[in-house]
């Protein structure tokens, strides 16, 4: 399914399906810090700019990867607000009640389509991305 890794770090690995351009994440820890979104968006910046726009993202994750403070919140928000129009829809592959409410708090505030699945529902999250 995802034929390459784009790049790995602890507790976060990132694979890029070349021939699909869809994105997978699977995020190990907790809070992320701003380490963690300068390397999402080292490998998210290399595919952009050399092939546009991703067909999709997989987020997957145990439980959502909540902020630590209001300056890391604001990190988070900023990330996601600069970066959505990258991606053509967001799966959302996390457990937990708030990463329920994601898409309907994303449908008022991007154009980008948000999707919520169970953690490692990753091919049904994929399948979803590609069938549009």
């Amino acid at each position: 399914m995802f034929t390459r890794i784009a790049k790995s770090k602890p507790f976060i690995n990132c694979s890029i399906d070349d021939e699909t351009g869809v994105m997978l994440v699977n995020i190990g820890k907790k809070p992320l810090t701003s380490d963690d979104f300068d390397f999402l968006l080292e490998v998210i910046s290399g595919y952009f700019e050399k092939h546009g726009q991703f067909k999709g993202i997989i987020i997957n994750a145990k439980k959502f990867p909540y902020w630590k403070g209001a300056h890391n919140r604001v990190e988070y928000i900023g990330f996601a607000a600069n970066n959505h129009h990258k991606f053509e829809k967001i799966a959302l592959a996390i457990d937990g009640f708030f990463v329920r409410l994601l898409p309907k708090i994303a449908r008022s505030k991007i154009d980008t389509e948000v999707k919520h699945f169970g953690y490692n529902q990753i091919e049904k999250a994929d399948q979803w991305i590609l069938n549009s």
